[in-house]
């Protein structure tokens, strides 16, 4: 068997030569695009796009399936979800962990949800902290795991269940606003003109930022509440005006502030963490001519501020409208919001509803996959975000399939942000693979060592940290194969990979554990594997090929 090279000794080194791109090109075998019209098999799909899914835990819509449920049944079911989501190629959860100003997690500011035990304030028994062990099983799976918050709401219906005496609500009476939301019934909020209110808010958010290796933070639309708001705050405006003469422009100057005070504290605490917020599809009727409710009068949410004063990374509008919705039609809006999101060097990625696919609303197939083919074709939305993770998941009416087995056929990274650092992990270490009696090849590789890798870094750039790995295979004909392997042995440093050896179609796997299995088909032979570290910013290290061939002396394999 090859002996492989000392990884360390010169991990800058160019490392294959794919000048001989023609063969790189002729020899791999990228997957068939099906040819059927209409099919979004026909598109391909970037490397990079944010593949998001909504996990909602209040009024136990996701998971956990009840707030009885036992602590592992909990936890199986929050596995078999996260598995399921990764098959169908989703890489980013969004996890609802403060829907009610409570808590899916050991906070120091809200008491644990009564939708996660039964009674609000009281803890897991046997104990475990879901974020924490969210966290840990998504990054696992090479996914990213963002933090979503309900930043104002406190009961969505009053008195559904009794508060515990650690809510805010008891503790801070006079922070609360009360809406009639129907007929005997209201809906309790913290009240965004007062400052202690915006502090607080901001505090839950760098708590979790300071204990938990989260990815991002994210608010959905709920600012004011969508029952009308009358004179409810009117008393606050007159003690905090900030010289705002108009309340509903004080409304969303409030809400503003509350932005851009987390943008703040994100970018002091954590910059890689991405901060984004999910508004109401329509800002203003008259951005696109719609004739619907509008988030900008009746939810106090100027998404465009946002934007322009560049106070998220990310807008997630939820586009929850058929293409051919009389008074906001799904095409005119999604431009928008990619527009102005492009204008304003940010991104956006569409809220989509397969939850719509089901009855009532009871969407065809084809309205669904045409929103899908909508924005893969705009060019300037960089991905899609789904509510919710069930439906998702129930697969209505074979639209989950298309995803898994056409759009995102292959696995993807989140998109890296422009204005975010662009520093590059070191690379992969000491890399091997093994064979086993089954037919499966194990690549294994260790954790990156910045301090060692700096030793051979002459011009001193930072290095960013590890987030997680990428797994590359080309497979081609075997004397190509051969061939280029046989270069790679009498290279003297002067050959480069090319960029196809990096395009979506070879991509097998992301994770985040330091080991890929590949079980090989009968008749394979030989694979080319690369492996690169890709940091919280999806920026890739530079790679390590590992060459896998059986002959008949047996398996072998060799490192570059």
């Amino acid at each position: 068997m090859f002996s492989k090279m000392n990884t360390v000794r010169k991990p800058f080194i160019p490392l294959l030569s794919i000048f001989l791109l023609g063969l790189m090109i002729s020899g791999c075998k990228a997957a068939e695009l099906p040819a059927e019209p209409g099919k979004l098999g026909e598109l391909d799909p970037p490397k990079q796009e944010f593949r998001g899914a909504w996990l909602t835990t209040v009024v136990n819509l996701d998971w956990p399936v009840s707030y009885d449920q036992p602590v592992e049944e909990q936890k199986a079911d929050a596995i078999a979800m996260l598995d399921s989501l990764k098959d169908i190629g989703i890489n980013a959860v969004l996890f609802q962990v403060r829907g009610e100003s409570d808590a899916f997690y050991a906070s120091a500011y809200d008491p644990w949800s009564h939708w996660l035990t039964g009674e609000q304030g009281r803890a897991p028994d046997p104990f475990y902290d879901p974020l924490s062990f969210m966290v840990r099983e998504a990054h696992s799976r090479g996914m990213e795991l963002h933090a979503w918050l309900n930043p104002y709401r406190v009961e969505r219906r009053k008195g559904m269940y009794p508060l515990a005496g650690s809510n805010v609500s008891r503790r801070e009476p006079g922070w609360i606003l009360e809406f009639a939301s129907r007929p005997n019934e209201y809906y309790t909020m913290l009240n965004p003109g007062l400052p202690e209110v915006r502090d607080y808010v901001t505090n839950v958010v760098v708590d979790i930022l300071r204990r938990y290796d989260v990815d991002g933070i994210h608010f959905d639309d709920y600012f004011y509440p969508y029952s009308p708001v009358t004179d409810e705050d009117s008393l606050t405006w007159l003690e905090h005006h900030s010289g705002i003469e108009d309340i509903e422009d004080w409304r969303r100057f409030n809400v503003n502030e509350l932005v851009a005070q987390v943008h703040d504290s994100i970018q002091a605490i954590d910059p890689h963490v991405t901060f984004g917020i999910s508004p109401f599809a329509i800002r203003k009727n008259s951005d696109v001519g719609t004739n619907a409710f509008e988030g900008y009068y009746r939810l106090y949410a100027d998404g465009l501020a946002w934007l322009e004063q560049r106070t998220i990374d990310y807008i997630n509008p939820q586009l929850y409208f058929e293409l051919e919705h009389p008074r906001a039609p799904y095409a005119p809006l999604l431009e928008y919001w990619a527009r102005v999101a492009r204008e304003n060097e940010r991104h956006m990625y569409a809220g989509l509803a397969p939850y719509r696919i089901f009855p009532p609303n009871d969407w065809t197939l084809e309205q669904a996959l045409d929103q899908l083919r909508l924005n893969l074709n705009n060019g300037y939305v960089q991905g899609n975000i789904f509510f919710r993770t069930e439906h998702l998941i129930a697969n209505p009416k074979g639209y989950t399939d298309v995803l898994r087995n056409e759009l995102y056929r292959y696995p993807a990274l989140t998109p890296s942000l422009p204005w975010k650092s662009q520093d590059r992990p070191p690379p992969v270490e000491r890399p091997s693979a093994s064979w086993s009696d089954d037919g499966r090849v194990i690549l294994a590789w260790a954790k990156p060592d910045p301090k060692r890798a700096a030793q051979y870094n002459p011009d001193h750039e930072p290095f960013a940290e590890t987030a997680r790995y990428v797994v590359y295979r080309s497979d081609m004909p075997s004397d190509e194969f051969t061939e280029l392997r046989k270069a790679t042995e009498r290279d003297d440093g002067g050959l480069t990979l090319t960029g196809s050896a990096f395009y979506p179609q070879n991509i097998v796997e992301v994770t985040g554990q330091r080991q890929f299995v590949d079980r090989w088909s009968d008749d394979t032979r030989h694979a080319l594997y690369i492996v690169t570290a890709v940091s919280h910013n999806s920026v890739e290290s530079l790679p390590l090929t590992v060459w896998t061939w059986i002959d008949d002396d047996g398996f072998h394999y060799k490192v570059r």
